[in-house]
């Protein structure tokens, strides 16, 4: 599923969806979102959220990727990979990236 900017695109298990600027993409369990808005995976997918003040959640076993924009350029300023263990970083909750580490956003 493909959605330009400030659209949605969900897909379902095992699916791929992307979204445009200030878009949101959604993908299943073991499926691939991206975005330059917001993101959400399921159990072991695989997320990556780009721009400015953005967001990224997943199930269980997600590998999650946020990169913040530098807002006059859009060059990357901080882009950090983690994975949804349950502990460190919770399932199904939102994280937002603050001094280079995930932080919990609503």
């Amino acid at each position: 599923a493909t959605a330009g900017s400030y659209g949605a695109a969900t897909a379902g298990a095992y699916g791929a969806a992307t979204a445009g600027d200030r878009g949101a993409a959604t993908a299943g369990s073991y499926g691939a979102a991206t975005a330059k808005g917001f993101v959400s995976v399921g159990k072991n997918g695989c997320g990556l959220v780009r721009g400015n003040d953005v967001k990224i959640k997943g199930g269980f076993g997600a590998v999650l990727v946020i990169c913040e924009e530098n807002a006059d350029n859009w060059d990357i300023k901080e882009l950090l990979a983690f994975v949804v263990d349950g502990e460190d970083i919770k399932a199904d909750t939102w994280y937002k990236l603050v001094d280079g580490k995930p932080v919990e956003a609503e």
